[in-house]
């Protein structure tokens, strides 16, 4: 027998139903505009319409009303369950107050959590590169690995240089969180001179290695059941080659992602350490002036242009322009003739010390009758406070052109016995540098000649010879014939044909 269908019942219970949803959502509509969240008024909306959406399903299946019954409250609890978790995501957000106290990221007394690459889901490396200037290269390189130790990390590597300019570079590992923190304290160890920090995103060829790892391994795993099926000797032997290369290329990638992955987890952080280079040098300056008077005038002036005999003193003055004193200040010219400073009168300062940032003027005195070049050469040897030595001796030099002319005056007998020999100078050259030229010419001329001659006979018989033969190729002329007799018209006779014929042809007459 056939149930019959309660088509009213269910349509009222599905409008009640609709009616109740409607004034739900409207509910949760206003609630959501009335609160500081915008999340909470999107899940509420989309909570009614998922009831909506449950109701209209209920109702295009009256049909089946028993399964109806059933299904509608799991329908019921999934949405609460879902505005439940919404809401709670909603409280969290908002500080668990409704908003009221909590404060958003970018506000005032906001403080945000540190995040690392990890959090973000990258894959990157972090260097460092850290150049500092220190006092002492071995107690620095002891210090910034009891740091990096006291962080987590541990020494890498190593390499010290010792002498004039010690060095010594570290190399650490440590892990990306304690990264900033280890550059930070690398950094105080010295003075610091460079730093230079990096960070390379490798989250594209992790992910291309491991999927061409997981192809690979496929392709090893084929053939390695290819194999074991394999009967005939000749495939069994190229597979086995194949199987061999796959294998050899998949080790390969793993072995880059295993250094990709070391490179990621552990940070590398360079450390140069330098010496503190403590300058030392000197400065020599020379000046010049035109009396002799102690070196009382000195420092001089810059004329070098002088007349000679001219009594002058010359004024060297060395400048400690390193940073710790010198001592031991000894100065030499080859072309002034001094072997030391002591032969030289002392204007002001010290030769057994001069601190860093003064100076010592000597002066030489002297009368040039000639062009005079200086050469001057000071050397010092560095010193600490302390009077110990503090490293190799410095020098410093000067070079110059001292110009000297002689008076002007009336030439005399000597000036033009000066310029004579200066002419007869003059034609010597001349003539030997004529006869050097040409005395290569000349044995040229010897070798040159006999050739020339021998070549000019030999061309004048063979003139001779061409004459000769031409002549002898030329037939001779003919023999001249008989006068003929005067005609009886009183005219000459026709000539000779010259074959000794008479041309009789009559002349031509007027008709």
């Amino acid at each position: 027998m056939r149930r019959p269908r309660h088509t009213t019942t269910s349509s009222s219970i599905a409008a009640v139903m609709r009616l109740l949803v409607v004034l739900a959502a409207i509910a949760l509509l206003g609630a959501a505009c009335g609160s500081d969240s915008d999340d909470e008024s999107t899940g509420a909306a989309e909570v009614a319409f998922d009831e909506m959406e449950a109701e209209e399903s209920a109702e295009g299946t009256d049909d089946a009303g028993g399964e109806i019954a059933a299904e509608a409250p799991d329908v019921d609890e999934d949405v609460e369950q879902d505005a439940m978790a919404e809401e709670e995501a909603a409280d969290e957000d908002t500080g668990g107050d409704g908003g009221n106290e909590g404060t958003s990221l970018g506000s005032a007394g906001a403080v945000p959590t540190q995040r690392s690459a990890a959090d973000f889901g990258r894959q990157i490396i972090f260097t460092a590169d850290i150049t500092v200037e220190v006092d002492d290269v071995a107690a620095a390189g002891r210090e910034a690995t009891t740091i990096i130790e006291g962080i987590g990390g541990f020494v890498f590597g190593q390499q010290t240089q010792g002498g004039s300019e010690p060095r010594s570079v570290l190399v650490f590992k440590v892990l990306p969180e304690d990264f900033d923190r280890a550059v930070e304290a690398l950094g105080a160890v010295g003075e610091l001179r460079n730093q230079t920090i990096s960070a390379d995103d490798v989250t594209e060829r992790v992910v291309d290695l491991e999927t061409r790892i997981e192809v690979a391994e496929l392709g090893v795993e084929r053939l390695r059941e290819t194999l074991t099926g394999t009967q005939n000797l000749e495939d069994y032997a190229e597979l086995e080659r194949l199987l061999l290369e796959r294998e050899t290329e998949l080790e390969i990638m793993r072995g880059q992602l295993r250094t990709l992955q070391d490179r990621i987890d552990l940070a590398t952080i360079t450390l140069t350490l330098l010496q503190d280079a403590v300058n030392h040098s000197i400065s020599l300056n020379a000046s010049l002036y035109h009396t002799q008077d102690g070196g009382v005038s000195c420092p001089g002036t810059d004329e070098w242009f002088v007349e000679a005999g001219t009594d002058l003193t010359l004024c060297l003055e060395i400048i400690n322009t390193g940073e710790e004193p010198v001592a031991d200040l000894a100065l030499i010219d080859t072309a002034l003739g001094i072997d030391s400073a002591g032969e030289l009168t002392l204007v002001y300062g010290e030769l057994d010390r001069l601190e860093a940032g003064q100076s010592v003027m000597l002066a030489h005195e002297f009368s040039p009758d000639r062009p005079v070049r200086v050469r001057a050469k000071a050397t010092a040897r560095p010193i600490t406070e302390e009077g110990e030595s503090a490293g190799p001796s410095v020098d410093a030099g000067y070079q110059d052109n001292i110009e000297v002319f002689e008076p002007e005056g009336d030439p005399g007998f000597g000036e033009g016995f000066d310029a004579g020999l200066s002419v007869l100078r003059g034609i010597w050259t001349v003539i030997t540098v004529t006869v050097g030229f040409a005395l290569p010419l000349l044995v040229l001329l010897a070798i040159i000649g006999p050739l020339l001659w021998l070549g000019r006979g030999r061309i004048s018989r063979w003139r001779r010879k061409r004459n000769r033969d031409r002549l002898a190729a030329t037939p001779p002329p003919p023999p001249p014939g008989p006068t003929p007799p005067p005609s009886p018209s009183g005219e000459p006779a026709a000539a000779g044909t010259g074959d000794g014929t008479t041309d009789n042809t009559p002349p031509d007459t007027a008709t």
